[in-house]
């Protein structure tokens, strides 16, 4: 009888010690799927990402060429003479689809190629219209400015004409500040573009206000750095 009793007794421990190592190899797989799902995702929103840092697998102070080592094969980076007053831009794309701008200032109006890049130039500012891309508060081209300003505050818009005139959208609770937002096409031409704010009717240089069109959306975001003191 006492044998029976033991031999029962062990056969209860067996089975409870192989439950409790199923559920921990079940809990091992879990934890691990986890971890694999949130490295995709990462890797995912790092792509497509805004940062102070850059835009996607752009950043500050990588040189033309290194961006074009990582890039995947069928990217294209095509060069545009006179994008806005000041700047060239190289068109980065992916199946005809623009990604984003590498904006290069151009040192006179006269000469337009005067600032054409090589692989050797250092990236130093940026720009999508692209609505893939977007900062880590979710804010993106295309992102009417009263749904921004539920994130990051009160907006104030402002153009200056002794510029190129492009108007840009300031938020109050806006961080970092390398981050810029463009309110209206990437500059004011004589194809009557619109602003999106509601200025003042006055003769004047520097327009600034805190109203807009009801139909005012972000139009661009920029990324930039001082190419002196650039990462």
């Amino acid at each position: 009888m006492k044998r029976i009793i033991l031999l029962v007794l062990l056969l209860l421990s067996a089975c409870q010690a192989k439950t409790i190592n199923t559920q921990s190899e079940d809990a091992s797989s879990t934890e691990s799927g986890v971890k694999i799902s949130q490295v995709n995702t990462a890797t995912i929103k790092e792509k497509v990402l805004i940062s102070s840092s850059g835009i996607g697998k752009a950043k500050l102070g990588m040189t033309l060429g290194q961006l074009k080592q990582i890039s995947d094969p069928d990217t294209k980076f095509e060069m545009i003479s006179s994008f806005t007053v000041d700047t060239n831009a190289i068109a980065v794309t992916k199946k005809d689809i623009v990604q984003y701008y590498i904006l290069y200032p151009v040192e006179t109006t006269s000469d337009s190629n005067k600032a054409t890049p090589n692989d050797d130039d250092p990236i130093t500012m940026l720009l999508t219209d692209n609505d893939r891309y977007q900062t880590k508060a979710g804010i993106k081209a295309g992102m009417p400015i009263k749904e921004a300003e539920k994130t990051y505050g009160n907006a104030v818009l402002a153009y200056n004409t002794e510029g190129e005139s492009s108007e840009y959208v300031t938020f109050e609770d806006q961080k970092p500040e390398n981050i810029r937002f463009r309110a209206s096409n990437f500059e004011l031409t004589a194809d009557g573009t619109e602003l999106s704010g509601i200025y003042a009717d006055y003769p004047g240089v520097s327009y600034v206000t805190d109203k807009y069109r009801d139909d005012a959306a972000i139009a661009a975001i920029e990324v930039s750095c001082d190419p002196e003191n650039c990462p």
